[in-house]
């Protein structure tokens, strides 16, 4: 277990589309210092100032999740996001030559790959932990997101689709670097019926089959086929990841998704942020310095999972 915080010891640059604008980008990621967290610039905008990946800038969940207020926003970055969650870099300047991070292969695997050959190094400040106290959930009709205490960050997932080619599918998974290194290559998806809807709204430009999976009623398009029989629940699990990255710090608890997505993602940790004091403690790791033993214990056995 590392209580340091991370980041990466030199620059990376990735090249590819965005999936909704249909856009050429260019995403640059630079080293950072302690304390930073994670910031998006916009390069293609004069003086556009920074903006921190953190729910409090969540602009908009439409099929993708954006920060950022007016004209200075990026989208579609919860991959990057489960990427830097996923190998625990805690602090990184991202800067973007567009209105979207690149879609890559529709996966968060480009962005791991980078950043495991950049490296990741120590910086000079305490991992922090979010430990959940109490319960705490929201519904939308038969949609759900819960957080109950536990002594590790561990999920329960499931989808349930009309297609016979997706169907009902589940997931348990206890988040660990090693498991989120196998989880990080699913890739998002769609209905082949649903392309045309979107590209009527401004999205999925840039989508093809080789950025997406695409399904019909009956069977999945790719030529290729899946990467994982269960690759679409491990897809809305990775997408999870990536939003939860927006509280800041890694969350300890047992997180309960059905039938979820950005929108509803948004909604819980907003809410969650607004009762923090109320459902959760605030830990750091390497400093146990508090009149609560039991918190101390459950931070370690925690973070010796997600960082082991």
């Amino acid at each position: 277990m590392d209580s340091h915080q991370s980041t990466l010891k030199k620059p990376i640059e990735l090249r590819g589309i965005g999936l909704h604008s249909g856009r050429p980008a260019t995403l640059t990621v630079l080293p950072a210092d302690a304390n930073t967290g994670i910031v998006f610039r916009r390069t293609d905008l004069p003086r556009a100032e920074t903006i921190k990946a953190s729910v409090a800038n969540i602009c908009s969940t439409d099929l993708s999740t954006s920060i950022g207020a007016g004209a200075n926003k990026v989208a579609t970055i919860e991959h990057l996001m489960a990427a830097f969650a996923g190998l625990g870099v805690d602090n990184a300047t991202v800067l973007v030559d567009g209105p979207e991070v690149p879609i890559m292969d529709g996966s968060s695997a480009p962005f791991v790959d980078s950043l495991l050959a950049a490296g990741i190094a120590k910086v000079n400040g305490h991992r922090r932990l979010f430990i959940v106290k109490e319960a705490f959930e929201i519904r939308e009709g038969d949609r759900l997101m819960r957080v109950e205490p536990a002594d590790r960050l561990e999920f329960h997932c499931m989808v349930d689709y009309a297609s016979g080619a997706i169907g009902r599918q589940t997931i348990d998974f206890v988040f660990s670097r090693s498991g989120f290194l196998d989880l990080c290559e699913s890739r998002t998806f769609c209905h082949v019926r649903e392309v045309d809807a979107m590209r009527a709204n401004g999205l999925a430009l840039g989508g093809s089959l080789a950025n997406a999976i695409v399904v019909s009623d009956t069977a999945v398009m790719n030529p290729g086929g899946l990467r994982y029989h269960d690759e679409f629940v491990r897809h809305k699990l990775l997408d999870c990841i990536g939003d939860l990255a927006l509280l800041g710090a890694p969350l300890v608890g047992k997180v309960t998704l059905n039938k979820a997505g950005h929108a509803l993602h948004a909604k819980f940790v907003t809410e969650l942020v607004k009762r923090r004091a109320d459902l959760l403690s605030v830990v750091e790791i390497g400093s146990f310095r508090r009149p609560a033993m039991a918190e101390g214990a459950t931070a370690m056995v925690a973070a010796a999972a997600i960082y082991g």
